[in-house]
Parts: C-alpha cells; sequence; structure tokens
C-alpha cells in the first residue's frame, strides 16, 4: 500500500502514542527501560509522576476519596487508579493525535516510523513473555498447595484461590505453560520470525485472558493490553496469514525491509544493541529464575514442628484448635472446630521447647511443645492439646501423580 488511507493513519497515530505511553515505566508491568541497570534514577520520579497525576485525577475529575486515591502495593493491577491511569493514556492519547493529525495532514504514510514501534512493541512483548514464563518454568509464580489450603474445604476457595492451586498442583503443566510464553518471546526477537511469534503471544495470550476474566485474577487490564499488543504485530500479516491458512491459496513473502542508516557505525549499533540487551535480560531471568528457585523451592528452611496436624481426641467446644498447619518458620494456621481459621506469627525457642504466637494486638501466648512420639506432637501451657500427624501421601492431590495407563477415571 503505497498511500495510507486517512483511517489508517488516523489509527497509526493514535497507536503510536498509546504505546509510548503504555510502554513507559508503570507499577506492576514489565518495561524496557527497568530491565537496564542503574535506570531507577529516571524511572522512579516518571513514576512518581503518574503516581500525583492519578491521585488528583481520582479526587478532583472522579470525586474520590479515601484509600482508592493511593497508589500502593496490594499485588492487584485492576486497581481504581489502575483504570484511572488507562483513562489518561487514552485521554492524552487521542488529544497527542488530534495535534499531529492537523499539524501533519500532508504525510501520505509512516512506513519508517511504523516499523520503528513495531520493534518496541516486539520487545516489549517480548520481555514480558520472557518475565512471566520463566517464572513458570522456575515454578515461582505458583507454589505447590500448601499446608493451610490441604487443610481448607473446596467451597471456601475464592476463584482465584482455585485457579492458582489448580496450577500449583501440577509441576509440570506449569513448565510446560512457561515454556510456551518464553516460546512466544524468543520468535518475536527476529523479523523474520515476528508473525508466528505474534501467533504463539496470542494464542497463550487468549488463555492467560479467559483464565484473568473468569476466574477473577486482577490482571486484567495488563493481559488485554499484552494481548493487543500481540494482534498489532499480527495485524500486517492477516490478510496473507488468511489467504495461505483459510483460503489455501498462494501469498507473497512478507516484507522484511527494516529502518536503515548510511552511518556504518549506526549500522553496527543497531545489529549490536539489541543482542547485547536480549542476552543480557536473558541471563537475568535465567540467573535470578533459578537462584529463586533454589532458595524458595529447594533449600526452604522447615521449621522444628513442620508438619500438618490434627486434634486427637477432636474436642467439644467449637473454638478448640481442630487441625494445625505448620509449613513456615515464621507462621502457623490454625482451623477451630467451628471451621474459623486463625494465622499466627511465630517465634521459636528450641532450647527451652516454647513456640511464641503472635496475632495482631492479641497477648502473645507462649507454649511449651513435646513429642511423645515421632507421630504426636504435645502442647502445654495456656492451651493443652494434642496433635496427631497427618500423612501427606493420603492427600490425592499431592500424592496421586501421573499414570500411564487408568483402567477407569479416577474422578475424587
Amino acid at each position: 500500500m503505497k498511500y495510507w488511507p486517512l483511517p489508517l493513519r488516523l489509527s497509526f497515530r493514535f497507536l503510536f502514542c498509546y504505546y509510548l505511553l503504555y510502554m513507559a515505566p508503570a507499577h506492576g508491568s514489565a518495561n524496557l527501560l527497568d530491565m537496564l541497570p542503574g535506570t531507577s534514577w529516571v524511572t522512579r520520579p516518571y513514576m512518581k509522576m503518574w503516581d500525583g497525576i492519578e491521585t488528583w485525577t481520582a479526587v478532583h475529575v472522579f470525586h474520590l476519596s479515601g484509600e482508592v486515591t493511593t497508589r500502593f502495593p496490594t499485588g492487584s493491577g485492576d486497581t481504581t487508579l489502575d483504570y484511572i491511569e488507562l483513562l489518561c493514556f487514552v485521554v492524552l492519547a487521542l488529544f497527542a493525535a488530534l495535534v499531529w493529525s492537523v499539524l501533519d495532514r500532508r504525510r501520505p504514510d509512516y512506513r519508517r516510523l511504523h516499523a520503528w514501534l513495531r520493534v518496541l512493541v516486539r520487545y516489549t512483548l517480548a520481555v514480558t513473555m520472557f518475565a512471566y514464563g520463566f517464572a513458570k518454568i522456575f515454578p515461582l509464580q505458583f507454589r505447590t498447595p500448601g499446608f493451610a489450603r490441604l487443610m481448607e474445604p473446596y467451597g471456601e476457595f475464592s476463584p482465584m484461590g482455585a485457579l492458582w492451586w489448580f496450577m500449583g498442583a501440577s509441576t509440570a503443566y506449569i513448565i510446560f505453560c512457561g515454556a510456551a510464553e518464553v516460546l512466544g518471546g524468543l520468535l518475536l526477537l527476529l523479523r523474520r520470525t515476528t508473525p508466528l511469534g505474534a501467533m504463539v503471544s496470542f494464542g497463550v495470550l487468549c488463555n492467560i485472558v479467559a483464565l484473568n476474566y473468569c476466574y477473577d485474577v486482577p490482571v486484567k487490564l495488563y493481559s488485554t493490553n499484552l494481548l493487543l499488543m500481540a494482534v498489532f504485530l499480527m495485524a500486517p500479516d492477516l490478510r496473507r496469514l488468511c489467504a495461505l491458512l483459510i483460503l489455501n491459496r498462494p501469498t507473497e513473502p512478507a516484507d522484511l525491509s527494516a529502518p536503515g542508516f548510511t552511518n556504518r557505525r549506526l549500522r553496527v549499533a543497531v545489529v549490536a544493541a539489541p543482542v547485547l540487551f536480549v542476552g543480557y535480560v536473558l541471563y537475568q531471568q535465567i540467573h535470578g529464575g533459578w537462584q529463586a528457585y533454589q532458595s524458595t523451592r529447594v533449600h526452604l528452611k522447615r521449621p522444628p514442628l513442620y508438619g500438618m496436624y490434627v486434634a486427637d481426641p477432636l474436642p467439644a467446644d467449637p473454638s478448640q484448635w481442630h487441625k494445625v498447619a505448620i509449613e513456615f518458620p515464621t507462621a502457623l494456621t490454625v482451623r477451630r472446630m467451628d471451621d474459623t481459621v486463625k494465622n499466627y506469627g511465630v517465634k521459636y525457642d528450641e532450647a527451652k521447647s516454647t513456640i511464641t504466637l503472635t496475632a495482631g494486638k492479641d497477648v502473645p501466648l507462649t507454649l511449651i511443645y513435646s513429642r511423645p512420639d515421632p507421630d504426636h506432637l504435645q502442647f502445654t501451657g495456656p492451651i493443652t492439646l494434642r496433635l496427631r500427624k497427618l500423612d501427606l501421601a493420603k492427600f490425592l492431590l499431592l500424592s496421586r501423580g501421573f499414570r500411564w495407563i487408568n483402567e477407569r477415571p479416577f474422578n475424587r
């Protein structure tokens, strides 16, 4: 297409402005600048500026007040301020595109600028796929269901909790999902394989977006934008893909031309910079993922009383302890006979065989522990309780494993 029609030029101007805003440093998103060492002096003031803009908009435009107007870590990417931030991006991009259209209305096309935008979107999407993919290849994003979850009735799980622990129940499936994400990212790094990388990423992200929406995972805005990036990268090849895959017709080869430079040093830099950047990012992801896996999954320190326990005999009082999960050195979870749950902070004194439990403003509770035999744990003090250790092999979720042959479905 030698001359871009007006709708295409208008759409490109908006998308160019929007992606420049969206792919800049932001809370909870992977971006190219954050991947480089020593860039915090730029990224932190920039994000702080946007925090102020979002808060001002929330208070003065939408007349909101309280907690929702303040940016602080919550683990959610779908907060009120996240929606306001996205709205600001859209409005600013529309305004910039309008001004651009007035000032540059005679330009027939934006092929060169489009090529550079594709490079920016390709690499941003690729490093994001790496970030999420390697967090699954080294199973960090999802954990094997812990003791507190194993003693929780399934009906008490939130939709997100059900998804999280469904994923965590199979390490092999987690790694498979991560490998698909990394594959999509790797294919996006080369112009020749970008259409295939966009297709792979599109398929992977469609599943992720569906899970986020259907299981109420608060990453809906981010995953949707990543999916739209994959669509943007696929768009120039859609006609060719339709001719080949649907109409079964031959199609012309893709245009693999890229912005060129007459200066030899610039040509060398344009080739060397992406290679060095990708090598650095892959090293960081693989090395960091392996170290995190070793510290959180392989060499994880266990507490002295590690295990799951049930009261033996069961007390009649509904407020008494029924089950106790001791999985981490500094935490303990108790499920009472009335099915209420309480989480305690824990401090051990192994020399005195005592354990001190803290919970909010409650008075600390110090108990003496002993083991009458390997299968029992005894607490004495303000609470006297005898607990029987549960055999983890009896939990089918952990012990069933993979079977090549199943004479009948084992669906429980």
